[in-house]
């Protein structure tokens, strides 16, 4: 894991990609709460480091598009900057889950309808991608 970020926040979310229903919990596993993840633009975008001011620069390492916005309960006025959460797709909710997990750090806020669920992940098209097997990310 990265060091340089002020604090790095790992957290299980188990992803589902038809319905986008998703489990997290904190490293202490010791329990698990729904949650949505959404991804946006395409399959090939990088995303956007928008709101937590690192615009093009999260497409370079050390973030390599593996990014995510995040509702306001992550993003949390800001204070959610460069928090890690690591993502699992699991194949007993969807057949096209790779089951390998990744890392994506929060970079952006997600607004408007982000925010009609308790926790919201907008994840970029990239790091989306990644958690599906290979050949099916577009599906």
């Amino acid at each position: 894991m990265a060091t340089n970020f002020p604090q790095c926040l790992f957290l299980w979310i188990f992803v589902a990609f038809c319905s986008y229903l998703i489990r997290f919990s904190s490293c202490q596993q010791s329990g698990y709460s729904p949650a949505v993840a959404t991804f946006y633009e395409n399959s090939t975008s990088p995303g956007s480091g928008g709101a937590c001011g690192l615009e093009n620069d999260i497409a370079s390492a050390p973030y390599n598009a593996m990014i995510t916005a995040g509702n306001q309960a992550l993003f949390k006025q800001g204070s959610g900057c460069g928090a890690c959460y690591q993502v699992l797709c699991t194949q007993d909710q969807n057949s096209h889950c790779s089951g390998n997990s990744i890392t994506v750090t929060l970079t952006d806020e997600c607004p408007g309808a982000c925010n009609n669920d308790p926790v919201h992940f907008d994840i970029s098209g990239i790091a989306f991608g990644k958690l599906a097997k290979s050949g099916e990310a577009s599906l």
